[in-house]
């Protein structure tokens, strides 16, 4: 198996020995032997799950037993009982369940036990085994079993589907029997319904919408009817016949909801619509307040010339963290140095004091001439270990230093962590490439394990090499400066190889893979993009001349060869100009090519100006991570990443190919 060699080799089926402070976990002297044992119960485990997929019990129960010490035998126990186990078993599931707590194992399980017990209409045993919440028809069979069986007086019971009931989408048909109980009650309301209508429209299953007209009063049956037209075409709501005054609250929420999509797709519709609506439709104070956020971020984000008239109705109190950076960034496009000065004091304390703000401050400083008191502000900046703290850094020209905070974990609590059921499993499957299944048992782990023992397994995982689960276990507790564990040189080899052959900065090409996957080879975005660097197959066909298949891009050496191969054709196409390539890796180069500014713009202030956020806080992470490694790896013969950025100047003017 692959990741054996991927230095997996240490966790065997004996007690291991954890040697240093590093974490890393040693074999025993009887390694090999217990490797080989490992290696011959993995194949008796895949040829035990063919046993039962065939229904070879007399084989399976032979592997089974010849399996009693394999961490995995549970997964094979599952199986067995999902395909055989009988109401008449519940002491059996019930073991089951109680010995893998908390684990898929056990949810997974259960699941099946509670799907059999429902078709066999076993009410008493489902109340009993039923894990609340559980999933939706879970909970409507719950409900109608308290029923069935008289435990509970009714209304109390049934007042149980009002939470089930409010989803934009359609409910599983086990729960019909209990919304037909539940409205002979009296129970639905028209505002529940009406809440639902509003549920499904604006993101929901907007087809589910007449089905939910059909329970309102007839009179408003048309606020339905308009809802579902304008989630279809925002536009609609300027059709004022729709807008009767008879259900004046119902129908400024519709419209409310129709300008902030229509002022994405249609600005200018959206401006005139806003300021010609009819009297009645009075927007609550909320609902305002919304509307104005969405107007200013959505005309900011068009370059439209009244983004500086919505951004200036909203107080500094009521800007949220979006339209605060589009108020930032029409400064910076128009250069008000004033502006941004006057706003940093009237922030929130804890935006005042970000790295961010307390950046622009020192830049207003700057251009307004109080350079003294702008590096002081600077000098404050620097100490933090982000994009803005390298960019003060690099102002006041002075070299990095990154704080490394080994992480400490004793090696006794270390060991204890890593015989957990849970790991050992994770591991296993891992070993047999089964690596969602050892996702589901890790992330099981983290949701339940004490902080301590968090920080063991992200330990763990950094020393297996699966530094996905190391760098996001490790963000999620904070451990930032673990720089070691949250920054490896991960396929080092393969980066170094394919950067040098591309001639760009192995350091850059590591930022990428890091922010990309975290180093995560079998990686796939919603987008489409797979691997360790994220590369969409047209984008492979592109670099490679040929159709390359998504399997080929799960391979991590493939995946960087191909990875930095595009990140150079971008530079190169880009005036060799490593910013913009970063931009154009993430958003497309042909819209890099549109941000371009027709007259210089210094490119600490062009990246604020990247329309899309993603891309924009895209760029600020590779930098930063291309500054981490840079220094990491104490390449003192190359600039800071940062000291480079500072003088540049983006313009239109560079070449385009």
């Amino acid at each position: 198996m692959s990741k054996l060699n991927d230095g997996l080799r240490y966790l065997t089926l004996g007690m291991v020995a954890v040697i240093g402070m590093t974490g890393v976990i040693q074999a025993s002297s009887a390694e090999n032997a217990d490797i080989d044992v490992r290696a011959q119960q993995r194949e008796l485990f895949l040829e035990a799950e063919v046993a039962l997929k065939r229904r070879q019990l007399d084989d399976y129960q032979r592997l089974r037993e010849a399996l009693h010490s394999y961490p995995l035998a549970p997964y094979l126990d599952a199986i067995y009982l999902r395909q055989f186990a009988q109401p008449e078993q519940e002491t059996e599931i019930i073991n089951f369940l109680q010995a893998h707590p908390q684990s898929p194992l056990e949810w997974q399980t259960r699941a099946m036990w509670l799907d059999k017990l429902m078709a066999g209409h076993h009410y008493e045993q489902f109340l009993r085994d039923y894990d609340a919440p559980g999933s939706t028809r879970h909970q409507c069979f719950a409900i109608y079993a308290q029923l069935a069986t008289g435990k509970g007086e009714t209304k109390p019971i049934l007042r149980l589907v009002n939470d089930i009931w409010l989803t934009g989408e359609s409910l599983p048909d086990a729960c019909d029997p209990v919304l037909e109980a539940w409205q002979n009650a009296g129970l639905r309301t028209d505002d529940m319904v009406w809440e639902r209508i509003a549920l499904a429209a604006e993101g929901g299953q907007h087809t589910l919408i007449p089905y939910l007209q059909k329970m309102l009063p007839q009179p408003m049956h048309y606020l339905a009817e308009h809802y579902r037209r304008v989630r279809r075409d925002p536009s609609q709501i300027a059709d004022t016949k729709w807008l009767s005054g008879d259900y004046p609250a119902h129908e400024t929420q519709i419209v409310a909801y129709g300008l902030g999509r229509l002022i994405w797709r249609d600005p200018d519709v959206a401006l005139r619509v806003i300021d010609a609506l009819p009297t009645h439709i009075n927007f609550s104070a909320e609902q305002y307040l919304q509307l104005r956020q969405t107007f200013a971020v959505a005309l900011s984000l068009k370059g439209h010339e009244q983004a500086g008239r919505w951004l200036a109705r909203l107080d500094p109190t009521e800007h949220t963290d979006v339209t605060l950076h589009w108020q930032l960034a029409e400064w910076l496009r128009q250069g008000a140095w004033v502006q941004v000065m006057g706003l940093v004091p009237r922030l929130p304390d804890a935006l005042r004091e970000s790295g961010q703000w307390q950046y622009w401050f020192a830049r207003a400083l700057q251009a307004l001439g109080h350079e003294q008191v702008a590096k002081q502000v600077w000098q404050r900046v620097a100490q933090e270990r982000s994009y803005y703290g390298f960019l003060a850094a690099a102002q006041l020209d002075q070299p990095l230093t990154l704080t490394k905070e080994p992480m400490v974990i004793d090696p006794e609590h270390l060991n204890r962590v890593s015989q957990l059921p849970g790991v050992q499993r994770a591991f296993e499957l891992r070993a047999l490439d089964r690596d969602l299944d050892a996702r589901r048992e890790w992330n099981a782990l983290l949701e339940h394990v004490p902080l301590a023992d968090q920080r063991a397994l992200a330990m763990i995982a950094s020393d297996w090499g699966w530094h996905d689960q190391a760098i996001y276990t490790l963000g999620k507790l904070g451990e930032y400066d673990a720089i070691a564990q949250r920054f490896p040189e991960a396929y080092m080899d393969d980066h170094q190889r394919f950067s040098d052959a591309a001639e760009i900065d192995v350091n850059w090409a590591l930022a990428v893979s890091r922010r990309e996957s975290a180093f995560r080879d079998d990686a796939r975005s919603h987008a489409g993009a797979y691997g360790l660097m994220q590369l969409l197959p047209a984008t492979a066909n592109l670099v490679e001349r040929r159709d390359v298949s998504t399997h080929e891009l799960f391979n991590a050496s493939y995946n960087i060869r191909l990875g930095t191969r595009y990140l150079a054709d971008l530079q190169r196409r880009l005036g060799n100009n490593w910013l913009l390539a970063t931009a154009a890796y993430n958003a497309g180069i042909y819209r890099v090519y549109d941000w371009l500014p027709a007259q210089p713009l210094e490119a600490d202030r062009w990246v604020e100006l990247i329309p899309y956020a993603e891309t924009r806080n895209y760029v600020k992470n590779v930098l930063a991570y291309q500054q981490i490694y840079r220094t990491l790896r104490n390449e003192n013969q190359q600039a800071d990443v940062f000291g480079e950025l500072v003088p540049m100047q983006i313009s239109i003017a560079g070449p385009k190919q």
